[in-house]
């Protein structure tokens, strides 16, 4: 198979990793981040904690090339480690290892196939751009969201990526043109909203990585967004289907098919291959209301079951008897990383602004003992306004 990829894609995708991990490690503003691939890694990492042999580690990772990490050097050019890499790529290009978060937060290598992801992006094509001129980027590229849609998707297209400062802003609104289509994700949406500035006409755009609800849609097509396409999907799975409207049921993309449909507890697919190679059966990990074998409805989360001490432990029960309490407004529950321990944590939402935390936290503490087993009671609850998520928007685990 040829590479579904240029050296200049490489480019981006390694700035992209060297941008999130900077953002997540300081606070410094986005418009300041350096996006010259001819300057070196050193001096884009310049002043802040990141390690270049990170970003070498990831990036080498992410092209199946990982024992090229120790020979890329700092002083090099984002340039030349993207040649460096994709030379060694491009000779097996079948995969692609994107870095994906768990229930854990633990981080996670996810092998897709060159080839699904290249159906993928054809399908996007035909679904989502209707008389497209421009790609807005504001998503990362080397997540699997950001690289279907502001890597692949373009190429196939032959339209222009642009990536303004991701930030939701009036400028950014103005900074809009008719026939764009916006790559963006709730939390982003929900602060173009905050601006309360309508949108030119015959803006279209796509929303992913989190829950997208039927309100913020509501009030982008309220604020003048000609089409605004809800994608829904896994970081495993890739996308599974979409919507155009709020009220509209999802639609199954045309590379998945519905098996097994006489099972009444799991919602059965299977990825149609583009070289016709069988694909072990996927379950779809929320309730699903079929409609007919290509439209559905997510009814919500399946439960998550994890390991605690030997023991089945479902997450859900742990955190409704904490919002069972009259003084909790919401609750997130996981596992513990392996550096915190081998029990359950909680995150927990007050409804009083000013609550006196320990005096509700020992109050839980007896409600779990009360109504938990030991191995689903948590070891330890943090307090909170909301919960923890990152630059896009996705839920993502606490100290």
């Amino acid at each position: 198979m040829q590479p579904i990829l240029s050296i200049n894609d490489v480019c981006k995708v390694i700035l992209s990793i060297c941008h999130s991990a900077v953002q997540e490690q300081t606070s410094i503003p986005l418009r300041k981040l350096a996006t010259d691939t001819s300057r070196s890694v050193a001096s884009i990492l310049e002043g802040t904690p990141v390690l270049p042999q990170l970003i070498a580690v990831h990036a080498a990772t992410m092209f199946q090339c990982v024992a090229l990490s120790e020979s890329l050097s700092a002083d090099d050019s984002i340039a030349h480690w993207a040649n460096v890499i994709y030379d060694a790529w491009s000779k097996h290009p079948a995969t692609i290892t994107f870095i994906t978060s768990g229930s854990t937060g633990n981080p996670t290598p996810q092998k897709l196939e060159t080839a699904l992801l290249w159906q993928e992006a054809q399908e996007l094509q035909r679904t989502l751009l209707c008389e497209r001129k421009r790609i807005v980027s504001t998503v990362p590229c080397h997540h699997v969201y950001g690289f279907l849609f502001t890597i692949l998707l373009p190429n196939i297209a032959e339209l222009p990526c642009v990536t303004p400062v991701p930030f939701p802003s009036r400028a950014f609104i103005r900074g809009l043109e008719a026939g764009d289509f916006v790559v963006s994700f709730p939390l982003f949406w929900n602060g173009l909203i905050k601006q309360d500035l309508p949108f030119s006409a015959d803006i279209h755009g796509s929303t992913s990585t989190a829950p997208c609800s039927p309100k913020t849609m509501h009030n982008l097509l309220s604020l003048g967004i000609a089409r605004i396409s809800n994608i829904y999907g896994s970081s495993e799975t890739g996308g599974l289907g979409y919507q155009h409207h709020p009220d509209s049921p999802l639609s199954l993309f045309a590379f998945w098919r519905r098996i097994r449909c006489d099972d009444i507890e799991n919602s059965w697919i299977e990825r149609v291959h583009p070289l016709n190679i069988t694909q072990t059966a996927v379950a779809i990990p929320d309730h699903i209301e079929w409609l007919s074998p290509e439209l559905f409805s997510v009814k919500g989360r399946k439960d998550k079951i994890v390991q605690v001490g030997g023991m089945n432990v479902s997450l859900l029960k742990t955190a409704e008897c904490i919002t069972n309490h009259p003084d909790v407004l919401d609750c997130a529950v996981r596992l513990m990383r392996l550096d915190e321990g081998n029990r359950l944590k909680a995150f927990v939402l007050p409804r009083s602004s000013e609550p006196d935390t320990a005096a509700l936290r020992a109050e839980l503490y007896q409600l779990c003992r009360a109504h938990l087993r030991p191995a689903e009671r948590p070891k330890k609850i943090t307090f909170g306004t909301q919960f923890p998520v990152n630059a896009m928007g996705k839920a993502k685990d606490w100290d």
